[in-house]
């Protein structure tokens, strides 16, 4: 079950980072100038945890880790490993922000907003069916 978890984390992973980064890129290109960094961050959250209720389960179920397992934890947490690494790396590569200052982004209120989303990301998996 470990293997099927890891590569269940890996597709969520996958999935979810590509509809992030095309909301990401509607949030800075057209949300973000309108209404503000702030409003365009809880605007983009909205349909991006509505993706990762609708999608979690469906690639548990499909990837066969029973619900309230530790696999479908441990697809949530791999995911999330996987998640930060790429945001990382993203963000050194098309901001060239380090990790530190990846990190401090967490002390404002659209980081608030992605770390609640980070959380809900690893969790669901697991609270959902």
């Amino acid at each position: 079950m470990i293997g099927r978890s890891f590569r269940a984390g890996a597709v969520y992973f996958l999935l979810l980072f590509a509809i992030g980064f095309l909301l990401g890129a509607t949030r800075e290109v057209l949300l973000a100038p309108r209404f503000g960094v702030v409003v365009a961050s809880a605007l983009e959250a909205i349909p991006m945890l509505a993706a990762i209720f609708h999608f979690a389960p469906l690639i548990a179920r499909r990837f066969g880790i029973p619900p309230k397992s530790g696999g479908r934890l441990l697809m949530g947490v791999f995911g999330l490993v996987l998640l930060i690494g790429a945001e990382i790396a993203m963000t050194r590569a098309m901001r060239g922000l380090s990790p530190e200052q990846w990190l401090a982004h967490f002390a404002s209120i659209e980081g608030v907003i992605y770390a609640v989303l980070l959380i809900w990301f690893a969790a669901i998996p697991w609270l959902r069916r």
